[in-house]
């Protein structure tokens, strides 16, 4: 344990600057001790440690794997849906646990920094979370299982003894599932989430086989292809599958934490990236969201057991409930809200909204998805969810501009691996997922002045003004430039070194011997960002040349009411 609050895993892989929060009882004894010996701790008010900002979080060591809990047995029936209905609003969410000193969110268990920080190929866009081969292309798919459900839906073995999921479109709705899924996948998993793997296939039958020893047979594998349309003697087919599993361990909680799992030190409401879900759900309107749709399983990795959580079910996003499209209200509405209830009634569920106006083509391939009525701030999931209900506007932020990376031509590199039969389907989905991406960028990227990407090149600080960079602002803004140096060790102001207006997104460094400095770039109207720099060099050095480069180490936006 006291590993794990210094820092390091068996790997000597750093951790993030919260989790050493959640040994604070381990940390008070060692104060408590030193202090009865007499001994200060300098580092009490210390606000940035020398391997800040960290960007992996020690939540894969070896642990062993939590008893199995299958989806059956989740409690998400009438009462959890009233408990969370009723449940009083949270005025002030506090800040998300798990963030490091520049905002950002560390690699997890649950999340890697992927195309935001590291800009992706359209090779890589396309593959998305594929990293293992498909199914094989020799022999046959055994069917191990044919599963009740309202999709045609299986489980097979390849030639090589693999077991993947086998999905249909219904043949009235031909390419909604399975193209949501696709597109779905490529942009969670570029956004950083753990989804599973996805691939189309134009199937034949011959290709599959009933399994020995089960019952499964040719006549039930003939009555699966009933219920899916046929093209060409071929038939559409998504094969999913999630690697590496020692053990399906059951639903992830968007509340609270797993008791049997020591590596997971953050409740679950206070994760970023599960609160920011919200934000990212909208964008894809995955309204149907829910513990059912999420899966914890066991991997090993490098000789560690550890659980590893992922987003499932991806064939339930943009337009899709399925096996037929989502209602119109999904995404306005919870599943059961008092306050509407007499009005739907009156209305006979007609209440003006613009929403209830959006026409979607009749193509295949489209459900109810558009961008029409489209609010980021006032989208909702059909059941709510206690991580979404404490969305602060530092996480939407922090989803916001993840989102609005993605250019209009990632979004068409994305689309294309859905392989729609329509040219139109294609050109829709690609328009509605730009359109919705540019309401999201207006709704929650102005926090803090709108700034991002900060880098030092030699004596300049440079950064984005995302809304000019996005065109959702003339020009950048003109502000506020005040810079002082920064005593680290009290977490205190020193003397001020320069101050100035711009509009520039390149700003000098003035001279100073400091170690940190700390600069204020504050916005008439949009609140600040306040940026840290320290020098890179041995902390032993006293008296640092001013040669030696400064670095980003931290990064703290405030909205122009202090939010």
């Amino acid at each position: 344990m006291l590993d794990r609050c210094f820092n390091r895993t068996v790997a000597d892989t750093p951790s993030p600057r919260s989790t050493r929060a959640s040994c604070a009882h381990w940390v008070g004894l060692l104060l408590v001790w030193g202090l009865a010996a007499g001994v200060s701790s300098p580092a009490a008010a210390q606000r940035f440690l020398p391997d800040d900002p960290l960007w992996s979080d020690p939540d894969r060591m070896d642990m062993p794997f939590p008893a199995p809990q299958p989806v059956e047995t989740v409690q998400e029936g009438p009462v959890e849906l009233l408990r969370r209905l009723l449940a009083p609003p949270i005025e002030t969410p506090t800040p998300a646990a798990n963030v490091n000193t520049v905002e950002g969110v560390p690699n997890s268990s649950w999340y890697t920094n992927r195309h935001y920080r590291s800009p992706r190929s359209d090779a890589a866009l396309r593959r998305g979370p594929n990293t293992t081969p498909d199914p094989a292309q020799q022999g046959s798919w055994q069917v191990e299982q044919i599963h009740d459900s309202a999709l045609p839906r299986a489980t097979i073995r390849d030639s090589t003894g693999r077991r993947f999921q086998l999905l249909f479109d219904t043949e009235t709705y031909p390419e909604l599932a399975t193209g949501a899924a696709m597109v779905s996948s490529r942009l969670l998993h570029a956004l950083g989430y753990n989804v599973p793997h996805y691939w189309l296939h134009d199937l034949r039958r011959d290709r599959l086989a009933p399994s020995p020893n089960t019952p499964v047979t040719d006549a039930a594998i003939d009555s699966l292809l009933t219920h899916t349309l046929r093209t060409d003697s071929t038939y559409r087919a998504l094969v999913s599958r999630i690697p590496d599993v020692e053990r399906r361990i059951g639903p992830f909680s968007f509340r609270g934490r797993r008791v049997d799992d020591a590596n997971d030190v953050f409740p679950h409401e206070d994760r970023r990236e599960l609160r920011s879900l919200r934000v990212v759900a909208a964008w894809l309107h995955h309204s149907m969201i829910r513990r059912r749709h999420t899966l914890d399983v066991g991997v090993q990795e490098d000789g560690r057991r550890f659980v590893r959580h992922y987003l499932t079910n991806l064939h339930i996003t943009l337009g899709s409930a399925g096996a037929r499209p989502k209602p119109r209200w999904s995404g306005h509405k919870h599943v059961l809200e008092f306050d509407q209830v007499l009005q739907r009634a009156a209305t006979i569920g007609l209440s003006g909204a613009p929403w209830l106006e959006t026409n979607v083509p009749h193509l295949p391939g489209l459900g109810h998805f558009g961008a029409i009525g489209f609010v980021p701030e006032e989208w909702r999931p059909e059941w709510p969810s206690p991580a979404f209900q404490r969305l602060a506007p530092a996480d939407a932020f922090w989803a916001a501009k993840n989102i609005r990376h993605f250019s209009r031509s990632d979004l068409a590199t994305i689309v294309e691996t859905a392989d729609y039969s329509s040219d139109a389907t294609e050109t829709y989905i690609v328009e509605t997922l730009r359109r919705r991406r540019d309401a999201i960028g207006r709704a929650y990227l102005s926090r803090g002045g709108g700034l991002g990407r900060f880098t030092v090149q030699g004596d300049t600080l440079r950064f984005r003004d995302l809304h000019a960079q996005y065109n959702d602002a003339p020009d950048s803004l003109r502000r506020t430039i005040t810079w002082h140096v920064f005593k680290n060790q009290s977490n205190e102001l020193g003397r001020r070194l320069a101050q100035s207006t711009t509009r520039r997104e390149a700003i000098p460094i003035p001279p100073s011997r400091a170690r940190f400095l700390r600069v204020r770039l504050q916005s008439q109207s949009l609140g600040e960002t306040r940026v840290f720099l320290r020098r890179t060099l041995p902390q032993t050095t006293l008296f640092p040349p001013m040669s030696m480069p400064y670095e980003v180490v931290g990064i703290k936006r405030r909205g122009e009411r202090g939010n």
